[in-house]
């Protein structure tokens, strides 16, 4: 099974570990992978995959939506004025994905598209470590809210621009064929869905 480093650390391991205790004859082997893999090639049965753009070849299950918040810990933000518009991040030092985002920012302000260009000096392939930065107060982020929700709430960082959302993305489960699904495969599907709803947990409170 593959996922991204991210969303594996902050909300899958849990899943798989609740999955292999109701399921104990199962072996998972769980590779954090922040790379689009080739399914059959690297003969991986099943990834999840944060896109609105998925390869047609494969079959994807939906499992939940995956939004974005920007935010910062308030330790830079006593150096550094909160923004109170999207334009008034081109004056902030955006840490950005290499991967994602990384010269641009896409969001819906009262139903209407915006893109802000950002800039900053800490550019990082994997989110967590952009989380990390972010809380040692090197600039403003904008990160998916299963990753920041609980340190938003512990007040560890501050979401910032609450009135403009970042652009949604969708979390699917990908494989490459219905056929000769073995039936673990067909069971790891099924609790996936159930456990990641249309309002995922993490999202509350935000």
């Amino acid at each position: 099974m593959s996922v991204s480093t991210s969303f594996g650390q902050a909300q899958l391991a849990g899943v798989i570990a609740e999955y292999v205790k109701r399921y104990p004859l199962v072996t998972v082997d769980l590779q954090m992978l922040d790379r689009t893999v080739n399914l059959v090639d690297e003969r991986i049965d099943l990834a999840i995959r944060t896109s609105n753009d998925l390869d047609p070849n494969l079959i994807a299950r939906r499992l939940t939506v995956c939004r974005s918040v920007v935010c910062a810990s308030p330790g830079y933000l006593l150096e550094h004025p909160a923004p109170q518009k999207v334009e008034d991040l081109a004056a902030h030092n955006c840490l950005t994905h290499s991967y994602f985002g990384k010269s641009l920012w896409h969001f819906e302000e009262r139903g209407e598209h915006v893109s802000v260009p950002i800039s900053g000096n800490i550019t990082s392939n994997e989110a967590s470590t952009l989380l990390r930065v972010t809380l040692a107060g090197a600039g403003v982020s904008m990160l998916p809210s299963y990753q920041v929700g609980d340190c938003i709430r512990r007040g560890e960082l501050v979401r910032l621009l609450p009135q403009a959302e970042p652009r949604q993305m969708n979390i699917y489960a990908v494989y490459a064929s219905r056929k000769h699904m073995p039936s673990a495969l067909r069971s790891l599907l099924d609790f996936l869905v159930l456990k990641f709803p249309e309002e995922p947990a993490w999202d509350v409170g935000l």
